[in-house]
């Protein structure tokens, strides 16, 4: 094992000891709690603790002593919660309105989408419409640092979340407006550190890690390096997909495991031309495309974002703008080795593929793995070493949209679908991907659960759950 991987699993140890699950995908963004023991059926009847209602969100939970910390949005006000972990009650509860709000995917977003982060002391909620605030384990505001309104590309919302570091917050921008850069702030004073500017960035939906010594953030077509403590870049991997929504893993290897997808990325997935979309939904041949044309299709939640006038269409060269902005990029599964500085992209990716690559869920590694889910229901499983693929986009049997990032847990791989299914895998099989047990919790899901001391904290959109041995 290298140093690099002793001292990552030396960091992942002290977070867990110290925050328990402290940031998006836990631990040291690797979404794996190797040791916990959850039950090997998860059922309300059996084993549901309890549950709590929670104002709309869909912000992953993150666990701290005896609470776990959330936001959600209701009534016009953005909110960050403490929540006891022994009965659910929220124990405080802390309201911002914003003066304006950010534009957002009312479907498929949330004004509060992005997880909190904890360095065991404090606690950092973050929301597009207003920026970064700082708050004690039971709830007393320390510091507040305003931003400028996101304003994220085509409107889809914020999805990025904060990240804490040695003493810094770390928070990615990549937006059209001047809020845009990577940030860093002190977690004691709220002071920024410094900021980088990402002007050649537009979008990425990704949550940026801490690996080889850098903060590594994804955005369009591109990932970059940049040192922790000036915010100076210190490389650049070219070839990633035009609309990232992943979060790149550490491995305990010590490489770094991306997957990036986007409609058009591929030569195996073209999007459609408009005049494909013409032959489909043009019911009055006008030669544009209405919102009442696209009921019933699966462009429709869609219709806003391609709908750049605003003017009640979708018109050909809208279409086509799109479709050159997803030309830009590439879909791609790869395995980056430490130690790099420049341009690595052909120096330091040890294998790079496309297969498998997914939208929304983040890859995950485990004992020498990289597993991948994909909207539809497909998994894939590669040897991380290698990259030689183990299964390619084979069916799990549980249809769907897929935007919960997977997580390993002692011999299983928990995922779910937007509609609210918690699937468990077995982890063990590599020929296929073998279903243990699947729970319908009923509700809008695309937070990750949280996996602490024999328990998993789910959020969907309106509720907290706990599940566990009684």
């Amino acid at each position: 094992m290298t140093r690099h991987a002793c001292l990552l699993l030396a960091l992942a140890s002290t977070l867990h000891a110290a925050s328990l699950w402290p940031q998006f995908r836990g631990p040291s963004g690797q979404s794996t709690a190797a040791n916990e023991t959850i039950p090997a059926e998860i059922d309300t009847a059996r084993n549901l603790l309890w549950q709590t209602a929670l104002p709309g969100g869909a912000s992953s939970p993150v666990i701290v002593g005896r609470r776990a910390f959330l936001t959600g949005f209701a009534d016009g006000k953005l909110i960050t919660l403490g929540v006891n972990l022994t009965d659910g009650t929220v124990a405080w509860r802390h309201e911002t309105t914003p003066e304006k709000l950010e534009t957002y995917m009312e479907k498929l977003g949330s004004p509060a989408a992005s997880t909190c982060a904890t360095d065991g002391e404090r606690v950092v909620s973050y929301f597009g419409s207003y920026g970064l605030s700082c708050f004690g384990l039971d709830g007393q505001l320390l510091w507040e640092a305003r931003l400028p309104v996101a304003q994220s590309k085509d409107g889809f919302g914020t999805g990025t979340s904060p990240i804490i570091h040695d003493g810094l917050v770390y928070l990615l921008r990549d937006e059209v407006g001047p809020g845009n850069g990577l940030y860093a702030f002190d977690i004691k004073t709220g002071a920024q550190v410094w900021k980088r500017s990402r002007e050649e960035f537009r979008v990425s939906f990704g949550t940026p890690v801490v690996w080889d010594g850098v903060l590594v953030a994804l955005g369009d077509s591109r990932a970059k390096g940049y040192d922790l403590k000036t915010g100076e870049e210190r490389w650049l991997l070219r070839g990633l997909a035009a609309y990232p929504c992943t979060t790149p893993t550490p491995g305990v290897d010590g490489n770094l495991y991306i997957a990036t997808w986007s409609p058009g990325g591929s030569a195996d997935e073209p999007m459609p031309t408009f005049d494909d979309l013409l032959k489909m939904m043009d019911k009055d041949g006008d030669g544009r495309i209405s919102r009442a044309e696209m009921a019933g299709t699966p462009f429709k939640d869609f219709f806003d974002v391609n709908d750049k006038n605003h003017d009640g269409y979708w018109d050909r060269s809208e279409w086509e703008g799109n479709i050159n902005w997803m030309k830009r990029g590439k879909n791609a599964v790869l395995a980056v080795k430490p130690g790099g500085h420049g341009d690595i992209t052909e120096s330091h990716v040890i294998w790079n593929n496309e297969k498998g690559a997914p939208y929304v869920a983040s890859p995950l590694y485990y004992d020498g793995k990289l597993f991948l889910v994909k909207d539809g229901g497909f998994a894939t499983l590669y040897d991380a070493a290698s990259g030689k693929l183990l299964y390619e986009k084979q069916r799990i049997g549980v249809p769907g949209d897929y935007y919960v990032s997977p997580t390993y847990v002692n011999g299983r791989i928990y995922l779910a679908t937007t509609k609210g299914t918690l699937v468990v895998l077995d982890a063990k099989t590599t020929d296929k991907p073998t279903v243990l047990s699947k729970l319908d919790l009923g509700e809008y899901l695309a937070a990750s659960p949280a996996f602490v001391d024999g328990r998993i904290y789910i959020r969907t959109k309106e509720k907290l759950f706990a599940f566990g041995n009684k």
